[in-house]
């Protein structure tokens, strides 16, 4: 590898397959396994943790060293060390026989980070990602001039990367970023850079849609989005902030504006959906749901292997680890795997009930609930509005209801002059549009209104 090469993973900082370490520690054995659990990649020695080169030299006795903890992981771990200008490079290969361990203990690799594995983990995660995931798959169909420079330059942007990217570095760029191998570009690669998604996949969209009704019969504003994943959340985020409300928040004597539902909630709810969503699913999308009362979020793809909808944030586990890795270099989600815990903890501090997580057949739906005035306002203004649509006759029944809870169907006949079926017919529809509830029996029982 050239001196350039490991300058532009310098620039990219840390990653699923990047680990830096300012200088040498027997510790590193725990990133060498990781690694070898995870997608491999490389450690680079005389680097700080934001990048900046301290410089380390590879002598004959850190070398040996080096290997030693290498040979004492169960099973051995297979090393490449060298000295690439200023730094040490450890190239670490996707181990063929995983799990690897290190005095017993289990390390993988999540987005940036590390992370140490209990038993339940190990056996969750092993089993349940066999081969090659769907996102680091190479893709035949597309060639190197379907990419857009263009998405590639405003990705570096947006993640804070300097470095030119041209027709020319684009190739180096892309195996950079794990997104090309053996000079094809993966699956991940297609949908975060590809200039048309929908010539390589139809099932990558995201359907976003705002209802006036709790049923979600009544469609008030509708948006399809067909374009890079990148573009998916920006869009999504966009259409969140125009159907949640700001509302003030006063902080230690402070006030702030803050969105109804807290933002961090459903920013991680919505990259989730989009990290983990089951892209071999045919003719289905990603659904941004907004209700009167609720936030609903819909991926395809059911939890993998031992994660539940009871336990989902206890055990760390991604679908597509290149995806994630890309949307953790965006900062978009928590790169520690704790994404679930902030979302937890993020509708608790705002006195909001807590996030449901479910699954309903193939999918997977993950609910936030709106504030308690916000879900009386809008279900007053949507009983407003059903009452404007009401014949005269189900108006005079509705007012005399709401004056007299008590009143029987035989007084209501009397009092607007019409049969007593009449009476009958109209509240039946009165039910339906959900303005009166019976309660009780017909008899010592009333009307609620």
């Amino acid at each position: 590898m050239k001196n350039e090469d490991i300058m532009l993973l310098i620039k990219e900082g840390e990653g699923l397959t990047i680990e830096f370490k300012e200088k040498y520690t027997s510790k590193i054995v725990q990133d060498m396994v990781a690694l070898a659990n995870s997608k491999g990649g490389k450690i680079i020695l005389g680097v700080t943790d934001e990048g900046k080169i301290k410089g380390e030299k590879l002598t004959g006795k850190l070398k040996a060293e080096i290997f030693s903890l290498g040979r004492n992981c169960d099973p051995e771990i297979d090393l490449i060390i060298k000295q690439v200008g200023e730094v040490v490079v450890i190239t670490i290969e996707e181990g063929s026989d995983k799990p690897y361990s290190t005095s017993g203990i289990y390390y993988k690799r999540f987005d940036a980070v590390t992370q140490k594995l209990n038993r339940n983990e190990t056996k969750s995660i092993f089993e349940s990602h066999p081969g090659k995931s769907f996102d680091e798959t190479s893709n035949t169909k597309i060639k190197i001039i379907d990419i857009s420079v263009k998405k590639v330059q405003l990705f570096y942007k947006m993640a804070g990367i300097s470095y030119k990217v041209t027709k020319k570095t684009l190739v180096n760029v892309l195996k950079s970023l794990n997104l090309m191998d053996h000079n094809l570009v993966n699956n991940a690669g297609v949908l975060f850079f590809a200039k048309r998604i929908d010539n390589f996949f139809l099932q990558s969209q995201v359907m976003l849609l705002a209802f006036k009704d709790y049923e979600g019969s009544a469609i008030f504003d509708r948006k399809e989005i067909r374009n890079d994943l990148v573009s998916q959340f920006s869009e999504i985020e966009f259409f969140l902030k125009r159907h949640l409300s700001l509302q003030a928040i006063i902080e230690t004597s402070r006030r702030k504006n803050a969105y109804e539902i807290p933002q961090e909630a459903w920013r991680e709810v919505v990259a989730n959906a989009i990290i983990h969503r089951d892209y071999k699913i045919s003719g289905t999308s990603v659904q941004v749901r907004v209700f009167p009362d609720r936030l609903e979020v819909i991926n395809p793809g059911v939890l993998p292997k031992g994660v539940t909808a009871k336990n989902i944030g206890e055990i760390s586990s991604r679908r597509n680890e290149v995806i994630a890795d890309m949307f953790a270099r965006l900062d978009v989600v928590e790169k520690a795997g704790t994404g679930i815990v902030r979302i937890r903890e993020a509708m608790e501090k705002a006195s909001l009930p807590a996030p449901k997580f479910e699954e309903i057949g193939s999918f997977f739906k993950v609910t936030l609930y709106r504030p308690q005035n916000v879900r009386e306002n809008v279900r007053e203004n949507v009983r407003e509005n059903v009452r404007e649509k009401m014949t005269e006759s189900q108006s005079k029944v509705y007012k005399i209801i709401k004056e007299n809870p008590k009143i029987t169907t035989m007084e209501l006949a009397l009092k607007i002059k019409v049969t007593e079926r009449t009476i009958h017919r109209i509240i039946d529809r009165l039910k339906s549009l959900k303005l009166i509830t019976r309660i009780g029996p017909d008899k010592g029982g009333y009307w609620k209104a």
